[in-house]
């Protein structure tokens, strides 16, 4: 919803990429507000928004940012299953 919509009206309207990427990421932070006390969550969602808006706009094609996304949470699935890390309680 967020690059497919949001990020492509943004583009349309304001015809600068990283504005739009920037605005979508900041409307994506705020439907999180439970990591707003958690600025290493906050990060982790902040950089990726960033990272796949910078994507979509390199590729103009909703489903590479998608892959990204679903390879990087395999990824981290993986890493913590095989306690390659772990989590401080």
């Amino acid at each position: 919803m967020f690059r497919g919509i949001i990020q492509n009206l943004l583009l349309v309207f304001l015809e600068h990429q990283w504005t739009a990427i920037i605005i979508t990421t900041l409307l994506f932070i705020g439907m999180h507000i439970q990591y707003f006390k958690k600025p290493i969550m906050l990060i982790n969602i902040t950089v990726p928004s960033l990272i796949f808006g910078w994507i979509y706009c390199q590729t103009n094609n909703i489903l590479v940012p998608f892959l990204v996304h679903f390879l990087m949470k395999i990824g981290m699935t993986l890493l913590f299953k095989y306690s390659l890390i772990k989590v401080k309680h």
